[in-house]
């Protein structure tokens, strides 16, 4: 099926994808896609609306609408539009997400399946469709599929099921499944008293995931969690214990505009990685840079940019390339006009570390009245008193000098008067970081 898109953009596909397999299929008689003639794509005038969006190389995707009918479309190295068409008239009662299955097959999820499409008229459309799963444990209790299907660095697919109670009497766990094509068999790989509500996977197998948090006004939660190593000549074996999905990090609401935030992608900028997040209702893109201090997963949570239209899904299509879309169609995320921002929060022995996208003007920037720097927790907040500010070299890179800030806190920095050299509002003037552990 893969090479079918491919061979419709004329990248005829002689071999697997990263990530992919050629393994079986759960029903053997199952028709297997093969090489197609060249179709050539039209730009059209109108824009589909998209769900959600996996990658086939750098240029070309398949989507999801909101309809559930999935479509291909093909960009230029800018990601610019060159042209789309859908790839099944089929309507799937599909959740927003999309993976690339084995035998080059496209994988949707519903909340009571998981399912499996292949091209097999050599025409550029899906036209067979089937269970790759519809059975798993608590189904009969009422577990439904809340998130998914993702696939990971191991070409499993990963799905995620809703909180149920377990045997032993604890409380209810929700749980991401994976299905690996060697056994086609389902095991759990982390689990979490909260309900996952979307996830994303990156190269090195470090999981994503927003939470359900019932009845917290002030804030959304996101985990980061390893998975655990995976065996191919032991494609069943559940990991013991099976990793916790707890809360890392918490978006403050303030952040978002009170907008929950839906999807998240994995995307490397400067030699990092980070994490970037849409807030559909506010038109917020939240990003993130991930540390991990002592095995414990904390970081910074800074506005990066408001798109110009609602966003409701994003895939990083090459390094540093983010794409996403929305009722409005594709919209490229990276490489165009970057507004005057913060663009990392960090720790020093001596207080917090900003730095700037461009230099600031240095008069405003060298109050220290001109920042607030507060320590959030559940017992309250404290106020950290600034003694001095300092201002690298370029301008770009402040240090707000403080005393020791306490771990177990969500730190905010407020920048209520730093404006760029040429005169330029902060995009966002707030800043954040949860904080569970200083590095020795």
């Amino acid at each position: 099926m893969i090479s079918a898109a491919l061979a419709s953009f004329g990248l005829l596909a002689t071999s697997p994808l990263p990530g992919q397999t050629e393994g079986p299929v759960p029903d053997a008689t199952a028709p297997v896609s093969l090489p197609r003639p060249f179709v050539e794509l039209t730009k059209q005038d109108g824009a589909p609306s998209v769900r959600a969006i996996v990658p086939l190389d750098g240029a070309n995707v398949f989507f999801l609408n909101h309809l559930g009918q999935i479509g291909l479309a093909k960009f230029s190295p800018g990601l610019s539009q060159i042209g789309w068409q859908f790839y099944s008239e089929v309507k799937l009662p599909a959740l927003p997400s999309i993976a690339l299955g084995p035998n080059y097959s496209v994988v949707t999820a519903s909340p009571g399946e998981v399912t499996q499409s292949f091209d097999t008229d050599q025409d550029v459309s899906l036209d067979f469709f089937q269970a790759l799963v519809q059975d798993w444990p608590g189904r009969d209790a009422g577990a439904i599929i809340t998130a998914g299907p993702a696939a990971d660095p191991h070409g499993r697919i990963l799905f995620a099921l809703s909180p149920l109670s377990s045997d032993d009497g604890g409380p209810p766990r929700a749980r991401l499944m994976a299905w690996h094509p060697g056994s086609g068999n389902i095991v759990p790989v982390t689990e979490s008293e909260l309900r996952i509500e979307a996830f994303a996977v990156n190269r090195d197998g470090l999981l994503a995931a927003r939470l359900h948090m019932p009845n917290y006004p002030d804030g959304y939660f996101l985990s980061l969690t390893g998975l655990p190593p995976f065996d191919a000549e032991q494609p069943d074996a559940v990991p013991a214990p099976i990793p916790s999905t707890l809360p890392s990090l918490v978006i403050p609401a303030g952040l978002t505009k009170n907008a929950p935030p839906t999807q998240l992608c994995f995307f490397e900028e400067d030699r990092k990685e980070k994490l970037l997040i849409t807030c559909p209702a506010s038109r917020q893109l939240v990003e993130i840079v991930p540390e991990n201090i002592g095995g414990v997963w904390q970081g910074a949570i800074l506005l990066r940019s408001v798109a110009p239209a609602a966003v409701e899904t994003l895939v990083e299509m090459s390094r540093g390339m983010v794409l996403g879309g929305g009722d409005e169609g594709f919209l490229p995320l990276t490489g165009g006009d970057d507004p005057y921002r913060i663009t990392r929060l960090g720790l020093a022995e001596d207080g917090v570390v900003l730095e700037f996208n461009r230099s600031v003007d240095r008069l405003h920037a060298a109050r220290p009245d001109n920042y607030t720097v507060k320590a959030l927790a559940a017992t309250g907040s404290t106020d950290l008193i600034i003694s001095d500010v300092v201002i690298e070299a370029d301008g770009r890179s402040i240090i707000l000098k403080t005393r020791a800030i306490p771990t177990g806190t969500v730190l905010r920095v407020l920048c209520k008067n730093t404006p760029s050299e040429g005169g330029e509002t902060l995009l966002g003037p707030e800043v954040f970081y949860t904080l569970h552990a200083r590095a020795k």
